[in-house]
């Protein structure tokens, strides 16, 4: 049985003429009447009455019509959907992110995207930087949005979508909030919070390569995973960290933050595998790469 069987059955059964369904089909009427009772041969039952005068549906026929439309539309409906997968309209793309990240451009890339594609779902996680690259190679995420430096690896390619401003993250009353621009050497010798080397080791040994190069032996008196924990301790008083500007968005009560001189900036960038060439992915980074700003901000 061929699908263009079931079509040509279809047209004649709504026709219920075999000179108008072949006219609807755009072919002679000899070759669809030969099609229909090869049809009818193969599966050994009339489909269609047929007298001089008139073309009726049997009750086989009618069932199988029922049948036939039900097949016919549910392989139009794939077809669609493949399409549209093709054209990255539908589909699921999966993207890791740093937790801090969230609070910059993230919700803006995001929102881009929706707006642009409803049909297409976002599965959105938070991991460590390592987690991500980890996890973009070997294609249990799409995309990743990490803090750099990375190391250099074939199989992913970065392209930079942040660039801003590291500011020092202060209990209210500690005395460098009364400056209106922190030494990057003052900062190094308070009690530090800071996120663990594992989760952007890149990241941060270049953070500490600069507060070594100070003279000072920082002090990381706690690690935090999370930036919404790190910020906690810093209004606890437990420390002061070097953070990025757009975390000054988590504006929790007993916290100011104040520019942070000779600091590098903090960077993100969005990361791909190299030999992934779907709609989904070249779209979330033409959407990231849109909403990005690479002057410091």
């Amino acid at each position: 049985m061929e699908l263009r069987q079931l079509r040509y059955f279809v047209a004649v059964a709504e026709e219920l003429h075999f000179r108008r369904a072949a006219v609807r089909l755009h072919i002679s009427q000899p070759p669809l009447s030969q099609q229909i009772a090869a049809l009818e041969a193969e599966l050994g039952v009339v489909l269609l009455a047929r007298t001089r005068r008139r073309v009726a549906l049997t009750p086989a026929g009618a069932a199988f019509l029922r049948d036939a439309r039900a097949i016919l539309a549910g392989l139009d409906a794939a077809a669609a959907t493949a399409r549209a997968i093709d054209s990255g309209q539908e589909g699921v793309l999966r993207v890791s992110f740093v937790g801090s990240a969230l609070l910059s451009i993230v919700p803006g890339i995001v929102q881009r995207f929706r707006a642009a594609r409803p049909l297409v779902q976002i599965a959105l996680r938070e991991r460590p930087t390592s987690a991500q690259l980890e996890a973009v190679r070997t294609g249990t995420a799409d995309i990743g949005l990490v803090r750099p430096p990375v190391d250099p690896d074939p199989e992913l390619v970065t392209e930079l979508v942040l660039r801003e401003r590291t500011v020092a993250a202060l209990p209210a009353g500690h005395p460098l909030a009364s400056l209106r621009r922190v030494p990057l050497r003052r900062l190094a010798a308070e009690p530090l919070v800071l996120f663990p080397r594992e989760q952007a080791p890149g990241y941060h040994d270049l953070l500490t390569s600069r507060l070594d190069a100070t003279g000072t032996v920082p002090r990381v008196v706690q690690d935090a995973p999370e930036t919404i924990t790190i910020i906690g301790l810093v209004a606890a008083g437990i420390g002061v960290s070097p953070v990025a500007a757009s975390v000054a968005n988590l504006a929790l009560p007993g916290v100011v933050y104040r520019p942070l001189a000779g600091a590098p900036n903090t960077e993100l960038v969005v990361v791909r595998r190299a030999d992934d060439d779907s709609p989904l992915a070249r779209a979330f980074v033409a959407a990231a790469l849109e909403r990005s700003s690479t002057a410091t901000v």
